[in-house]
């Protein structure tokens, strides 16, 4: 009998901790298959027209969002994505900037993007948008979003800690998992 509870008790145990092991998929199923991980941002950078039709995955912090023409427009200054497709916290290793327009009219109040929040956008390359001011212009590819992640500030503030078990240090394990939340409508 103590050894039937003993089994019980583990396989209750298993299972809490599997169920602790699910993460959040970036890439849904529906556009695993499309997505090419291999293009880069630098490669698409100088000449998107090449790259028309192609689905990338991108990421970085948002520096603005505003609704034009009934879209929203988004401007994402790119940065690296970790394994886990999260923007990387360093904005020195970003390569430029890059625009996510929601040209399904599904996002309807760009006021869910704060500057500074980390995004990463599953998009289609459409082409680049040209910027100019006094002192700069610049062009920028440009992404027509098809699904876009929104992170949780507070669970990228301390994403490891150093891990201590049976004998010692075993360097560092995962501390807080990653929150991410799928934007409506992508």
């Amino acid at each position: 009998m103590k050894a039937n509870a003993g089994f019980w008790v583990g396989c209750a145990l298993i299972s809490i901790v599997l169920s602790g092991c699910n993460r959040y998929q970036v890439i849904p199923d529906h556009l695993v298959k499309q997505v090419n991980e291999k293009l880069s941002y630098e490669q698409v950078k100088d000449s998107p027209e090449t790259y028309r039709g192609q689905i990338v995955v991108w990421g970085g912090e948002v520096v603005s969002a505003v609704r034009e023409d009934n879209r929203t427009k988004i401007e994402v200054l790119q940065m690296p994505l970790n394994k886990n497709q999260v923007p990387e916290s360093s904005k020195a290793s970003s390569q430029g900037r890059f625009l996510a327009l929601d040209s399904r009219q599904e996002i309807i109040d760009p006021a869910i993007f704060e500057k500074g929040s980390k995004v990463t956008v599953i998009g289609e390359i459409e082409g680049k948008s040209s910027k100019s001011s006094d002192l700069v212009s610049s062009e920028s590819p440009v992404l027509v979003i098809r699904d876009m992640t929104l992170w949780s500030n507070d669970s990228m503030l301390y994403p490891v800690r150093p891990y201590y078990g049976y004998g010692g240090y075993y360097g560092y394990r995962p501390y807080v998992f990653w929150e991410g939340t799928r934007v409506s409508g992508s």
